[in-house]
């Protein structure tokens, strides 16, 4: 599946490959992922706590990389939003296996963000790894074992990744996505690396 620009969330439909698939059942795994957490952003965005409570495990491992002071979705998923809200508004979504990568920004407020979802085996999203104004870069590192992770490895890489480095040979870690900011030229953020 490659990654989708997504204008707003009512927007979020599938593309038309994926619509022929969802027609005769075939949904796989990652589109499932990929809407799973599209409901979850529209339930936030909604302010449907229910909805999005069904969506989420009720232990949720949530990890944070950026400013203490932008931890909205915690707020978000704790009801302490206290203050100015936070509309999360995905830019683009991508799905690899159990892992779900969304972007985003915020241009008036000068803030970019990606979260890294987990959705587990049950269909509900398991983990949270929320990166604002981080550059971030998901690798897959091999697995002999894990044959889910050869499928991946094998597939091409998403839209708007780098291409893999030298070090990507057979069994060595491949870049499955990376940052796509408007103003990457112009602003440089801390980057970090996921390894999934």
């Amino acid at each position: 599946m490659t990654g989708t620009e997504i204008p707003s969330l009512g927007a979020a439909l599938p593309r038309p490959h994926e619509a022929a698939e969802l027609a005769v059942g075939e949904e796989s795994e990652e589109q499932r992922n990929r809407f799973l957490v599209l409901r979850l952003y529209e339930a936030l965005n909604a302010g449907e706590a229910r909805r999005a409570q069904e969506l989420l495990a009720p232990d949720l491992e949530w990890w944070f990389h950026g400013p203490p002071a932008h931890q909205h979705m915690m707020r978000l998923l704790t009801g302490a939003t206290g203050g100015v809200g936070f509309a999360f508004s995905p830019r683009s979504v991508d799905a690899f296996g159990s892992t779900v990568i969304a972007e985003g920004a915020d241009d008036a407020r000068q803030l970019y963000w990606v979260h890294a979802w987990t959705v587990g085996p049950d269909g509900v999203i398991t983990q949270l790894r929320e990166y604002f104004n981080t550059d971030l870069t998901v690798t897959l590192l091999s697995s002999g074992a894990n044959a889910a992770a050869a499928a991946i490895a094998a597939a091409p890489p998403k839209q708007g990744a780098a291409s893999p480095s030298s070090s990507s040979s057979a069994g060595g870690p491949k870049c499955l996505w990376q940052s796509r900011r408007a103003d990457s030229a112009h602003k440089s953020l801390p980057g970090l690396v996921l390894a999934i």
